[in-house]
């Protein structure tokens, strides 16, 4: 198990919200069949998915890239470090600080994909993936790629893609995605885990994992997803410096569907549905429903026939608790919905496809 605040998810689980947040779920791959039932197995499929490539590439010389690179040279190479040359007065030792390319195959892209190998390696169920995972990074390392660490590795924006790349994106981004999971650390209860995350990190997670979700799932059933998208004030009216003034609005999620003539809001709380109510009892909380009421209502439009009837929902998950309610205002559907993370894997994506269902 992994906590977060009050919250307790299954290890497999927070792998599967990562696999939905990822661009390698997006590729859609055939390797990915079946991978949703048993998120468990995520590591071994990446490390496979990994080594095949790895093997693929040393049946011949590695292909060098160009590299930035920086040193100090008796000669000028590239472009000079001016910062440099008269800090550490190279001029007096007949050096100059010089910034060039290098022809090399220490790239970021084969950085990325030893350190995905190394960091897999102890992490697969599978004792001989295992040790193929490690032989293959030390062959890398022999040919003159170093290590990096994970971190390093994951934030790498030096790497690329080109038109003809799209058999190296899809291993790319599963070394990405190998790098990006959770391997939590013991806090001496043996059974529950605090991961490295925090809740900050665990709500863009979660955030980006439902958007993830249906960006590749329901465009089958002929949705377009947007996420992240701010939306404006129906404001008229407005006194010249009330711009500066009107906060942004931005939602997690957008669905939209033009033959189901359907349009859904979607924002996303890591956090409890439920709160304490004035006079006892339980409510939802207020402010969740103000601000989704907000981004429904305030986009309005004669000329926009989908805005007059777009709904709202408010996606919580949770664990060991179910909640699916919704009403009626204003002409607009709102909804309340949870999803419980201490489910099966199979069962949460049932719950994610049964919200847009409501």
């Amino acid at each position: 198990m992994v906590v977060s605040g009050k919250t307790r998810i299954p290890v497999r689980n927070l792998w599967l919200l990562l696999l939905y947040a990822s661009d390698f779920y997006k590729t859609g791959s055939p390797s990915l069949s079946g991978i949703e039932e048993y998120p468990e197995r995520l590591p071994d499929l990446l490390g496979e998915i990994l080594v095949a490539s790895v093997t693929d590439r040393l049946k011949k010389p590695l292909t060098p890239g160009f590299a930035p690179t920086e040193s100090d040279l008796r000669r000028v190479r590239g472009r000079i470090d001016v910062v440099r040359t008269e800090s550490h007065q190279l001029l007096s030792r007949g050096q100059v600080a010089c910034r060039y390319e290098e022809l090399t195959v220490d790239t970021p892209r084969n950085r990325l994909v030893q350190a995905a190998l190394t960091f897999l390696a102890p992490l697969v169920v599978s004792k001989s993936l295992s040790h193929r995972c490690r032989a293959d990074a030390r062959r890398l390392s022999d040919l003159g790629v170093r290590g990096t660490d994970t971190r390093s590795a994951v934030r790498d924006t030096t790497v690329r893609f080109s038109r003809n790349d799209v058999q190296d994106r899809a291993v790319l981004l599963a070394a990405r995605l190998a790098l990006q999971l959770i391997l939590p650390s013991d806090e001496g209860t043996g059974r529950l885990r605090r991961s490295s995350l925090t809740d900050h990190e665990f709500r863009r997670l979660f955030e980006r994992a439902v958007g993830g979700f249906y960006r590749a799932t329901a465009v089958t059933s002929g949705w377009q997803t947007k996420a992240g998208q701010f939306i404006s004030w129906n404001s008229a009216h407005a006194t010249p410096g009330a711009a500066a003034f009107i906060p942004k609005m931005q939602t997690d999620i957008l669905l939209e569907n033009s033959t189901a003539k359907r349009r859904i809001i979607i924002d996303t709380k890591f956090t409890s549905a439920l709160a304490k109510g004035q006079f006892g009892g339980e409510t939802f909380k207020s402010g969740h429903l103000y601000q989704i009421y907000t981004y429904v209502r305030s986009q309005e439009a004669a000329n926009d026939p989908l805005s007059l009837s777009a709904e709202g929902i408010l996606l919580y998950p949770s664990v060991g608790q179910s909640i699916r309610e919704s009403f009626d205002s204003s002409g607009h559907r709102f909804a309340v919905v949870t999803v419980d993370l201490g489910r099966s894997a199979i069962e949460i994506r049932q719950q994610l496809l049964d919200v847009i269902a409501l």
